[in-house]
């Protein structure tokens, strides 16, 4: 018989010894007040047991993965694995994501901070501030609390300088996580194990993965507009130009990413002779170079009718299925195949670690970049969500699968391209007017 039970049973012993002195001296009278006593002493009985019977647990601490990193396991919690993910697992505030629609999270099991939708994923993040040093991530799920032991240990970069931190408290900072997510995933390189747990997840039975040991986490995507995406920006603008658009509108965010965005898009509209506006009234193609929060209120506008546009092509960090699935018209610049083989293994792995949350650029390229993976010329790609009587609506998965898929109910197609290098310097300025004919497209 488990502690709990025992004690609560002498709980409960005690209490109706208790009452029987009560009623012997007749200070309990009344069948009303007989019938309370008795029945408060039985409850409080049974929760004192589950309560001893059902405390927080934690799990044990892996010695060999590095401190000051990012986190990526799964933790039991009530009996079941729930995914987590803690970024950048550096002292100060961290963002906790799990797979769980109720999870919360906190550094003490009484101090949970109850986590919440962010746009572009579909798991619930959480912030949470972490102590320097050891210490335990509470989390629950299900009405159950678990603990897992963290090292937020800051590393050093040479001659005891600490590594600087890079900050996610601010609205791109699940992209960040998803960045930090791809390069743990990229360290995953059991193939067969992988798919082994994908398969335990897809058939009901999941069972925890052990963490993988990740790098510190230094700078997020949105801190700066990197040269493969600046060169994706200045062909989509080629492009419109190609097609005999002479205007088009832009919206940015004051990410210093988004702000180097908009000046790369306003430089290559002003050499192909287009002029760049606000989103308004007027129907033209919509470029949106923010991050996913910027991003999903554009394409909630245009879908509602809020925002005119023909076409919105979104920057080639936007690629997440909760961004492509409202009906926008979303075209994206692209330098690699979301059917790649190389994709279905980015697929699988992530099956396996975070079952349920949809792929996203960002891991992607960062687990290209982290496997040495060459970036490749830019195609535009079309999303487009289908439903099929039956099929179960936007909830199936593209092509009859069942893990991850990048629009489930939907399809990412070629639709112009292959363009020139994928790191062409600028073209040289065209006159007002002057068109090229390069591969036919979108509009």
């Amino acid at each position: 018989m488990s502690d709990g039970i025992l004690g609560a049973a002498a709980v409960l012993a005690a209490a109706l010894a208790l009452g029987g002195v009560l009623l012997w001296r007749r200070l309990l009278r009344g069948r009303a007040a007989v019938t309370a006593y008795f029945a408060a002493t039985v409850a409080g009985a049974v929760l004192a047991g589950t309560a001893a019977a059902t405390p927080p647990r934690q799990t044990a601490a892996r010695p060999d993965l590095p401190s000051g990193t990012p986190v990526l396991t799964s933790l039991t919690v009530g009996g079941k694995p729930v995914p987590v993910l803690v970024v950048p697992g550096r002292p100060g505030t961290n963002l906790v994501a799990t797979s769980a629609a109720d999870g919360a999270a906190g550094p003490a099991a009484d101090r949970l901070t109850r986590g919440r939708p962010r746009p572009g994923s579909t798991l619930t993040w959480a912030l949470v501030d972490l102590p320097p040093g050891r210490s335990t991530l509470w989390v629950s799920a299900g009405g159950a609390t678990a603990g897992l032991p963290v090292d937020t240990s800051t590393p050093t970069a040479g001659r005891g300088a600490p590594t600087p931190s890079a900050t996610v408290s601010g609205p791109d900072g699940p992209e960040c996580a998803h960045h930090a997510l791809g390069r743990a995933l990229a360290a995953d390189t059991d193939t067969g194990r992988a798919d082994a747990e994908a398969g335990a997840h897809h058939a009901g039975h999941p069972a925890p993965a052990a963490p993988l040991p990740t790098e510190p986490l230094t700078t997020c995507p949105a801190d700066a507009l990197a040269p493969a995406d600046a060169a994706a920006l200045r062909t989509t603008v080629d492009h419109l130009a190609d097609r005999g658009h002479r205007a088009l509108a832009l919206t940015a965010d004051s990410s210093p990413r988004g702000r180097a965005a908009a000046a790369e898009i306003r430089a290559a509209a002003a050499r192909a002779g287009l002029t760049v506006t606000a989103p308004g009234a007027r129907s033209l193609p919509l470029v949106v170079a923010t991050g996913w929060a910027g991003a999903d209120s554009a394409v909630r506008a245009v879908a509602s009718g809020r925002t005119r546009a023909e076409g919105t092509y979104l920057a080639p960090w936007l690629l997440t299925a909760p961004l492509l699935t409202p009906s926008a018209g979303q075209i994206l610049p692209l330098r690699y195949a979301p059917r790649a083989p190389e994709a279905e293994g980015y697929l699988a792995r992530l099956g396996a670690r975070l079952p349920g949350e949809t792929p996203t650029g960002a891991a992607y390229t960062a687990w290209r970049a982290a496997r040495g993976t060459a970036a490749g010329p830019v195609r535009l790609y079309a999303a487009a969500t289908v439903y099929v009587p039956g099929s179960g609506g936007g909830t199936g998965a593209h092509h009859g699968t069942t893990g991850p898929d990048w629009l489930p109910s939907g399809m990412i197609v070629p639709v112009a391209g292959p363009f020139d290098s994928p790191h062409r310097p600028p073209p040289p300025t065209r006159p007002p007017g002057a068109a090229g004919t390069r591969s036919a497209g979108p509009g």
